[in-house]
């Protein structure tokens, strides 16, 4: 079993790394827009009923882990050294481009892994 965790300093230092030192409204309302695309209990008109607080909680903690290590994302990928037949770029989910880990997981291993409870919520 793997454990993933993370400290709201160690983010916090990795933003200032790429220059967001101040919160940039179309950023935040991208992420926003993404999150509820994915998460039908966020759509105000949807079918998908989420009544209890803990399950509205835990379908997003899902949704943002399958966001930051499952999902790759186009502006994040980085240009290989030597193409590889006729791939020039590799593809990076969040969590690769600040270190986190090195390949994109699959629901399945994010689903097996062990985290600690509420790491960056303090």
């Amino acid at each position: 079993m793997e454990r993933a965790a993370g400290s709201r300093r160690r983010v916090d230092q990795e933003l200032a790394s790429l220059g967001y030192n101040t919160p940039n409204t179309s950023a935040v309302e991208r992420h926003n827009g993404t999150a509820r695309r994915m998460n039908p209990h966020q759509v105000r008109r949807s079918l998908a009923f989420a009544r209890l607080p803990h399950v509205r909680q835990t379908v997003s903690d899902l949704v943002g882990g399958v966001y930051n290590f499952c999902r790759v994302n186009r502006s994040l990928r980085v240009k290989l050294d030597e193409p590889m037949g006729r791939r020039q770029y590799a593809q990076r989910t969040p969590a690769m481009a600040i270190g986190i880990t090195d390949t994109v997981w699959s629901v399945l291993r994010l689903l097996g892994t062990v985290v600690m409870k509420n790491p960056c919520r303090s």
